[in-house]
């Protein structure tokens, strides 16, 4: 059964009045983590036993969404690793994906390919590609980066650190995505259901996140 997740929203909004806010504030502002990233990783793990802890900020001039997600994994670093960055396997991981490709691979970058159904609509199935690359610190950290494809601005990481002397690990997962980008029905059914961006964002975020964790606990 799935864990509960324990949502934490800091959102990032403009608190000055519009004559103060243009001075006081850049232009295009960087989404900063969130406070309980940098907590002491032992205690980080005992919260995250009672479930996922998230965050979403928006950045950008186009206030696009970073989801922030923490999970526990009862698997050593490697093992969460590996589960990462098996990235045929997520095809059977989560339902929407369909499996994805690997375009390039190395010690230290992957190009991979996905196609994604982003939207249900009655019988209509609205899906989507892009090409993201992977820079690997392994068994630390994978920063992901868009490359090309319908789904713009997508940016993130996957940064694992040890914990409960390397037998558990704390995952942590960044992502953004500008689902409008993707083609035009998307961008029209969203525009009517602004609050979607926010839930399919966070809901796929919270969800890999729950599963590669799964999956490393049962290499």
């Amino acid at each position: 059964m799935l864990r509960r997740a324990v949502v934490l929203l800091f959102v990032i909004t403009a608190v000055l009045p519009v004559g103060m806010a243009s001075a006081a504030a850049p232009k295009t502002p960087a989404a900063e983590p969130p406070s309980w990233k940098y907590m002491n990783k032992e205690a980080l793990a005992s919260l995250l036993k009672k479930g996922e802890m998230v965050s979403v900020d928006y950045i950008g001039p186009k206030k696009i969404e970073m989801c922030t997600v923490g999970v526990l994994a009862s698997a050593a670093p490697e093992k969460v690793w590996k589960a990462i960055t098996d990235f045929e396997g997520y095809g059977k991981l989560m339902p929407d994906f369909t499996t994805p490709e690997v375009l390039e691979r190395n010690n230290k970058t992957a190009l991979v390919h996905f196609t994604v159904s982003v939207l249900k609509l009655a019988v209509l199935n609205i899906s989507t590609d892009y090409t993201l690359r992977y820079k690997f610190d392994a068994p630390r950290r994978a920063d992901i980066s868009w490359v090309s494809g319908q789904v713009k601005n997508i940016s993130g990481y996957w940064e694992l650190f040890p914990v409960a002397g390397g037998k558990k690990t704390v995952v942590i997962y960044a992502i953004t995505s500008d689902l409008g980008s993707a083609n035009p029905l998307i961008s029209a059914a969203l525009k009517e259901q602004p609050a979607t961006v926010m839930a399919i964002n966070l809901s796929s975020a919270i969800v890999l996140s729950r599963l590669i964790a799964q999956k490393a606990e049962k290499l």
